[in-house]
């Protein structure tokens, strides 16, 4: 991946930084389903949809984010790096609007803090919204801090493999 240019507003997470978990996640985008369309869920700045809009010409992404600070960021990180004609960002709680079983590839970097307390909740409702929109043989690829343990609610998904591991993130593959 080339560079990236990042755009934050407010207190949109890792600011104009890439943060080390979708870094993580970046470095796996070869190994992706080739779908035409994918989402960037929980986008925050926008980092991934843009990355994966750059990589593949061809995709269409949709970016959706609770925050309007967040929302705001992925646009403009996603007109900075040229592909805001192919990433469509849309303020949204999780993937509501999204049908059921229609995505064929999600993207998920979830929050785990709620202020400076971890607190899974958030990602908890987020991995059960992928599941419900996620497409009979579509991916949901997530990365995660490995000490939350998150298999367990995306094997209820379908199944899931682990593709990387280090001390502190783990990425998986769940195929539904």
């Amino acid at each position: 991946m080339g560079r990236l240019e990042v755009v934050a507003h407010g207190a949109a997470f890792a600011g104009t930084g890439v943060d080390i978990g979708a870094l993580a996640l970046l470095e796996r985008l070869p190994a992706m389903s080739d779908a035409p369309e994918a989402i960037d869920l929980a986008c925050g700045t926008g980092v991934l949809g843009t990355a994966l809009a750059l990589a593949r010409p061809g995709i269409r992404v949709l970016a959706t984010d609770a925050s309007a600070a967040a929302a705001a960021s992925a646009a403009a990180t996603a007109a900075a790096n040229g592909v805001a004609d192919r990433v469509r960002v849309r303020r949204a709680d999780g993937l509501e609007g999204v049908p059921d079983a229609s995505a064929p590839l999600i993207l998920l970097n979830p929050p785990f803090h709620i202020g400076a307390a971890v607190h899974t909740g958030a990602a908890e409702r987020l991995i059960a919204d992928a599941g419900r929109a996620l497409a009979p043989g579509g991916e949901l690829w997530c990365v995660w801090n490995a000490h939350l343990g998150y298999r367990p609610l995306l094997a209820r998904i379908g199944e899931t493999r682990q593709v990387a591991r280090n001390a502190k993130f783990v990425v998986t593959a769940t195929r539904r």
